[in-house]
């Protein structure tokens, strides 16, 4: 099963808005997040610790280590995963 949200981020002084999905596994669940053309995937790690995962297929850049760890702090100030 899968959801549709909008992710709300504060980055280098800018308000951006990504859109991203939930989808739901019988083991658990992933987010999916489109930043910047690149669909970056979240997930919890065997520590319970929140990871990203970047696809290096993707013909966009990837996008900076430091948006992405302010996509997980909204992530864990929601309690999100």
């Amino acid at each position: 099963m899968e959801h549709d949200l909008e992710i709300p981020v504060t980055y280098k002084g800018q308000d951006l808005l990504f859109t991203g999905r939930l989808a739901t596994f019988t083991y658990g669940y992933k987010l999916y997040v489109n930043i910047n053309g690149t669909d970056v995937v979240f997930e919890r790690d065997d520590e319970g610790n929140l990871r990203a995962i970047v696809p290096d297929n993707s013909s966009n850049p990837i996008p900076e280590k430091g948006l992405i760890e302010s996509v997980i702090d909204v992530f864990k100030e929601l309690q999100v995963l």
